[in-house]
């Protein structure tokens, strides 16, 4: 049995969320409330929304959010610019990434090491 986890307070405006590298839209984006239909877009474009560990972060805040949140029945992910993702970005941000000298700029957990992938 989990122990019980705090309530979660639902936002009056998910486009106020402070979340890094993506954005979060009400759709109409008009609307100053959530709606049903919010759009997460990865907001990287210079990058071609390649995916960092920070992106990882702020799509689990909204998931947590909107997975309790009765006034959103739809999420629609996509990227900002040309691309959608254009993968992990390996040069930042990620275990086991490594600097232009080779030198592994972010270790690796226990956790990356048991996985392949993510």
């Amino acid at each position: 049995m989990y122990p019980p986890t705090a309530p979660v307070k639902l936002p009056e405006s998910y486009m106020t969320l402070d979340l890094p590298d993506i954005k979060v839209l009400h759709v109409p984006e008009s609307s100053p409330t959530p709606t049903p239909v919010l759009v997460i877009r990865l907001n990287r474009p210079h990058k071609k929304n390649a995916f960092t560990g920070t992106m990882r972060s702020s799509i689990e805040t909204v998931y947590r959010l909107v997975n309790v949140d009765s006034r959103v029945k739809v999420v629609v992910l996509t990227g900002a610019g040309r691309a959608f993702c254009a993968g992990a970005d390996l040069e930042i941000d990620w275990p086991g990434s490594t600097n232009k000298g080779g030198q592994v700029t972010v270790k690796k957990s226990e956790r990356d090491a048991d996985h392949r992938d993510r």
